[in-house]
């Protein structure tokens, strides 16, 4: 059986200018050191927090309204945190485009890989939800390094196409097949008879809060898509969820957790409200390694 695979076209107009102006540079930067990255790492920090307070008032509300009981040296500490870790993740992603098999290894360790060594032998596909913490991108690069099956990444395209073209070609560095959100059941669906890792983010901000999961997630009423499900109860993939934790600069450890072996048989809704509570208790766990930029609170009921 032939795997359905995603090949990124633009035209020269939209990349022209990046390849020219911006991809020559990003090479150069992602092929440096990772000592020296870090370094870098550091004056971008003070630059996004310091000097240009990058959604600064986005964050302070975000950590305010998720951790009401909380000092605000507690609230502030995170926040601090977080902008430290928001520029290694900067850094670390340009870093995706020269980084080597074994340094992938090294600095992305998944704990739980009995888990997809397991659904190989069975021959069975399964989704694999996890949230915007630690380091998404080498998650990514790191599944298809160690999995046996062809991982199949879901995201969102950029607006802008050099950007999202150099995002793709990282992506897929080391065989995964990223798949552009609009197009993920058509091409999961074309690749059923396949066995698949299918990993989505499952804390997107919805485009609307129409057809979501609404629940309490951080103190707040935040919808949450329903795409992971309808997907895996309609294709009968289990799912499981994926955790990420720092465990010090430039290295992370990956947990797999089985949230539904069984998604035909749940009832509505049940799979979404998993994922919710597992997100919660992961952002719980290290708080600064979240997206606080990110504006996950913009819709209502």
């Amino acid at each position: 059986m032939q795997l359905l695979t995603m090949k990124r076209t633009q035209s020269p107009k939209g990349s022209k200018a990046f390849n020219l102006l911006v991809k020559p540079w990003l090479k150069l930067f992602g092929s440096m050191p990772f000592w020296m990255l870090y370094g870098i790492a550091n004056v971008i920090h003070f630059i996004l927090y310091k000097l240009l307070k990058y959604r600064v008032a986005v964050v302070r509300e975000n950590l305010s309204r998720s951790f009401p009981t909380k000092s605000p040296s507690e609230l502030k500490k995170i926040e601090k945190d977080f902008y430290k870790h928001l520029a290694d993740l900067f850094v670390e992603s340009i870093k995706g485009m020269c980084i080597t098999e074994s340094e992938m290894r090294s600095h992305m360790v998944n704990i739980d890989q009995h888990h997809y060594d397991e659904l190989f032998e069975q021959n069975k596909s399964a989704i694999i939800v996890m949230s915007h913490c630690g380091n998404w991108e080498w998650i990514c690069l790191m599944s298809q390094i160690v999995c046996q099956q062809r991982v199949q990444c879901i995201y969102k395209t950029l607006s802008n196409p050099g950007f999202d073209r150099w995002m793709f070609d990282i992506r897929s560095k080391f065989g995964a097949n990223p798949i552009p959100m609009e197009q993920t059941l058509r091409v999961l669906d074309a690749n059923k008879n396949v066995v698949t890792v299918n990993a989505f983010i499952g804390d997107q901000n919805p485009s609307s809060g129409k057809g979501a999961y609404w629940t309490e997630f951080l103190n707040q009423d935040t919808p949450f898509m329903m795409g992971p499900e309808k997907i895996a109860k309609k294709l009968d993939m289990p799912v499981y969820y994926l955790s990420s934790t720092k465990v010090k600069r430039g290295y992370y450890q990956a947990r797999t957790i089985p949230l539904c072996l069984d998604p035909k048989s749940t009832p509505d809704g049940e799979i979404t409200r998993l994922i919710a509570q597992q997100t919660e208790k992961e952002i719980m766990n290290q708080p600064h390694i979240w997206l606080w930029s990110h504006r996950r609170w913009k819709h209502k009921r």
